[in-house]
């Protein structure tokens, strides 16, 4: 499902460029598009979601918070909710906003007998209005059926730069801590500095700046910085 997450990243890169507000996305995505606002990485509710969600699943953001615990009842089996909620809180509890948690879950839709699978991406965002600084986790619900067709609106609308198409695998490759030390080389931190910011030895500060370059195959610190910029990897992005 890595075209579905590849997209994903590019919504989330719009939204924070200002390219896009989420009515834009929420309006051409043929799935659930929910925002559950966090309070110290624990989900205090969801304060959006979009029209194919609500028709989907015959309900509204305001009817999802008031059911409480009964909403994982009412629309998905019973064990896989509880899986797939312990997997979201282990994820929340990483706090890791370059990583995404993602499963296959059953859903019973509004007037449907059986249940329809959907994959399921989440991601943590900070908030996109600057002036906000709670944080948010992202939940896009796709069924299974329909990514090639998601897959193909989110391309045609959010028109992805080529560079990223072209290096998110090398994106997806790196580690959380080799993110963290690319975030500060790009910030123009050195190697003692880095050290000492991400509470590291010199020896393997250095010894992860070799398998970030061996990875992304980087010839200098402009290649470094473009790759770096591209998936928001420096601060005050």
């Amino acid at each position: 499902m890595n075209l579905l997450e590849k997209e994903f990243f590019g919504i989330e890169h719009r939204l924070k460029s200002g390219h896009l507000n989420l009515q834009d996305i929420g309006d051409i995505v043929p799935a659930s598009l929910m925002l559950h606002q966090l309070d110290g990485l624990m989900p205090v509710g969801c304060f959006y979601m979009n029209e194919w969600g609500c028709s989907n699943l015959g309900s509204s953001a305001e009817e999802v918070n008031a059911l409480g615990e009964s909403y994982y009842d009412k629309y998905f089996v019973a064990e896989e909710a509880a899986l797939h909620r312990d997997g979201i809180a282990k994820y929340l509890m990483a706090g890791d906003f370059s990583s995404q948690f993602n499963f296959f879950q059953q859903v019973k839709l509004f007037g449907k007998k059986d249940y329809t699978w959907f994959y399921t991406v989440c991601k943590l965002m900070d908030s996109i209005d600057s002036k906000d600084t709670t944080q948010n986790l992202v939940l896009l619900s796709s069924p299974i059926q329909g990514i090639e067709n998601i897959t193909e609106r989110m391309h045609r609308v959010l028109e992805l730069d080529k560079y990223i198409q072209d290096n998110y695998w090398k994106f997806n490759q790196l580690t959380k801590r080799e993110k963290e030390v690319i975030s500060q080389l790009a910030n123009g931190k050195s190697n003692k500095q880095i050290a000492d910011i991400l509470f590291l030895s010199n020896h393997t500060v250095s010894t992860h700046r070799k398998n970030i370059i061996r990875k992304l195959d980087c010839d200098s610190f402009a290649d470094l910085m473009r790759f770096a910029i591209a998936f928001n990897l420096v601060d005050g992005q």
